[in-house]
């Protein structure tokens, strides 16, 4: 059975949240469920029947557990949009790697511009979120970048070129990350494709 992008990318968030759902704190894990709780709420999903943690009712463990299993059966009904979208209003240090998108590391040229002026780099990592651009060039964050490159396809001889718009997210000696600000679903499928068959 083939698996499509997001699918791939949903499985990636919900492990990676797996791991860091089990580090967290009880009240970090109720902040966690509240938000996933409002987010399918005003989605008008269902939300079931709802978690009742009575103060002495339970010990630790058990009230832990409860809810963790109730984090669980909303995890499974939302989708990676709606994950992402949740994580994002949280803004706990467990949390970060996993909004993150799977990464490959690469070597391909990149055509870029930012402020009227044309630069080329190399991108060294890339993801269905951003890149990371090899330069010698001055950059700020904030800076809106356009960038156009080609990835191989399978196919020898064969490549596609891909026009993104971005920013500039963060600035290191060597280069700058770049997060995409506009990407098609289709362009987003290609790049996981590719990440996949590199790894």
């Amino acid at each position: 059975m083939a698996y499509t992008a997001h699918q791939i990318e949903k499985h990636t968030i919900v492990t990676r949240l797996s791991v860091s759902i089990y580090k967290m704190s009880e009240r970090q894990l109720l902040n966690l469920l509240d938000v996933f709780e409002q987010s399918i709420a005003k989605s008008g999903g269902d939300l079931g029947e709802p978690l009742v943690l009575h103060p002495h009712g339970h010990d630790k463990g058990v009230r832990r557990q409860m809810i963790i299993a109730r984090l669980f059966i909303l995890i499974k009904q939302m989708d990676k949009d709606s994950l992402l979208d949740c994580l994002r209003l949280l803004d706990h240090p467990e949390l970060r790697w996993v909004r993150e998108f799977p990464r490959l590391d690469c070597y391909l040229l990149v055509d870029f511009a930012a402020d009227g002026k044309a630069y080329r780099g190399i991108i060294r990592d890339i993801s269905a979120g951003g890149v990371f651009i090899e330069t010698n060039e001055q950059f700020k964050p904030g800076q809106n970048l356009a960038l156009c490159y080609t990835l191989p396809e399978p196919e020898p001889n064969a490549s596609l070129p891909l026009k993104v718009k971005g920013r500039v997210t963060r600035v290191f000696p060597n280069g700058i990350g770049v997060q995409y600000d506009s990407i098609t679903h289709y362009q987003q499928d290609i790049i996981n494709t590719l990440i996949q068959r590199g790894r």
